[in-house]
């Protein structure tokens, strides 16, 4: 009896001592960056290299968090950068390269580069597959492209022609709404890739220079086409262009001549937008733009996200030091915080 009474307890003992070992394991933190989110900073244009902040959840900003890690430069120009899976990929323009790194950690896996990445732009991704812009050279129209790229093996198996000037994307129904804001030049369509054939099934006109692409939450397109702008001699206004995915039908409307509206962003099916200094706010359902702007939120912007109540806002001040992050409460306007990045603050990307 005393015999079975010893071995029970300690086959209870052995059966906590495994379940707290998996519970420790399991409460492992990840990396240093597994919390928070991150902003990519561009860096200074044609020298330098651009960086990565990372603001912890306890509200800890670390700067420069990829050379901190690896001891290197990211390069020049760091237009972009998503999660996917639990990697993180990092576009970086002029040095014509996506580096691919763990996303908790931001250790280095491998540099992705070669015939099949000239002047990257944006990337998005579905099913273990990457989709890269690109505008290639930027003085030849015709030679920008997709980048197909295996995100198991991290190698490029394809590429996808586009018109001029791709550049940021949405996966929806294994369709690849890409953009055509026109590189150097000023285009205004979006084209669909069939990804199931990685063929161009159709080209939709939206307005001149579109800027922006987002989907509500009925799986429809936005595009926010901020215009031809003065300088070119052939000022056009800008259009909210709304894409049904269901048959492709494009609506509009339209801005005044002298508006050119950028930064398209959405959260719980609301519209918002940079112009002329303000940010406007708009439902998905509403059938016009709105007349004023959001109080209290005010400044020429270099990107805007919306996510979980606030507005993320970045501002490159002089285009050639620190810039910063401004955080502001979407119900009331008023600004929560300010955040120090690198220079030229681009995207805000969160975990």
């Amino acid at each position: 009896m005393n015999l079975l009474k010893i071995t029970a307890s300690l086959f209870t003992f052995l059966l906590f001592f495994a379940s707290c070992s998996e519970d420790d394991q399991l409460d492992l933190p990840k990396g240093n960056y597994e919390k928070g989110y991150f902003i990519s900073n561009e860096g200074p244009f044609n020298n330098g290299s651009g960086t990565i902040t990372h603001v912890g959840e306890d509200g800890v900003v670390s700067q420069n968090i990829y050379k901190t890690v690896n001891n290197e430069d990211l390069g020049n120009i760091v237009q972009f950068m998503a999660l996917e899976g639990e990697n993180v990929y990092i576009v970086v323009n002029n040095s014509h390269k996506i580096i691919v790194a763990n996303r908790f950690t931001m250790k280095k896996i491998t540099t992705i580069s070669g015939n099949g990445i000239n002047n990257p732009r944006y990337f998005v991704a579905e099913n273990d597959r990457g989709y890269v812009s690109n505008w290639g050279d930027p003085l030849n129209p015709n030679d920008d492209f997709i980048t197909i790229i295996n995100l198991r093996t991290n190698e490029i198996i394809d590429t996808v022609s586009v018109g001029e000037g791709p550049e940021d994307m949405l996966i929806i129904n294994n369709n690849l709404y890409v953009n055509l804001q026109g590189g150097w030049n000023q285009n205004n369509k979006v084209e669909i890739i069939e990804l199931q054939f990685n063929t161009v099934s159709k080209t939709l006109i939206v307005g001149d220079v579109p800027n922006s692409i987002v989907a509500d939450n009925k799986g429809d397109v936005w595009v926010l086409c901020g215009g031809k702008p003065n300088w070119t001699g052939f000022e056009s206004n800008g259009k909210l262009a709304k894409i049904s995915t269901s048959n492709h039908i494009v609506e509009f409307l339209d801005f005044d001549l002298h508006e050119h509206p950028e930064y398209l962003s959405i959260y719980l099916d609301n519209l918002y937008y940079n112009l002329n200094g303000k940010v406007y706010e708009m439902a998905a359902q509403s059938s016009s733009l709105p007349n004023s702007p959001i109080e209290g939120i005010n400044g020429f912007f270099y990107s805007l996200k919306a996510n979980n109540g606030i507005l993320y806002a970045t501002d490159a001040k002089d285009f050639q030091s620190e810039g910063a992050l401004n955080l502001y409460n979407l119900s009331s306007g008023a600004l929560l915080e300010t955040i120090e990045t690198g220079i030229l603050p681009g995207a805000v990307i969160f975990q």
